[in-house]
């Protein structure tokens, strides 16, 4: 144990033009993220994107993180974390569709003076504006 030197285990490695290949299929998805967000199309906004920055993040953890390559563990902890943010983000989506619409009181209200200010010496009001009095 305390003299054995670790030695990795020769797998499968990604080749230059793999990364190339990824790395373009990345900006790839980036420009259809720009190019469908100049697009209208309404509540299909946030799932679009929300599956394309997905896609995104499984190519960079598989291929970039070597993820790909390694089993067991690591499987389970990104498997355990992708659960996580879905359900943080199911929450933070029903709690945006299930607000309540603000209520807003009957109105216009006349405006007048709160109790006890009609005797507040001048000293502790605020300076009158300066310039011509309106009649």
């Amino acid at each position: 144990m305390a003299g054995e030197d670790f030695v990795e285990e020769p797998g499968r490695r990604l080749s230059v033009s793999g990364v190339l290949v990824v790395g373009v299929g990345l900006l790839a998805l980036t420009a259809l993220t720009y190019l469908l967000h100049t697009l209208p199309h309404g509540a299909w906004s946030l799932p679009v994107a929300l599956f394309i920055a997905g896609v995104k993040g499984v190519l960079i953890a598989l291929f970039y993180m070597h993820l790909r390559e390694q089993r067991g563990s690591n499987a389970l902890v990104l498997l355990t974390s992708v659960v996580f943010v879905a359900v943080l983000l199911a929450v933070c989506v029903l709690e945006t569709l299930t607000r309540f619409a603000p209520t807003i009181p009957p109105g216009p209200f006349p405006v007048e003076p709160l109790p006890g200010l009609e005797s507040v010496p001048r000293a502790a009001r605020p300076p009158e504006p300066a310039g011509p009095k309106q009649p």
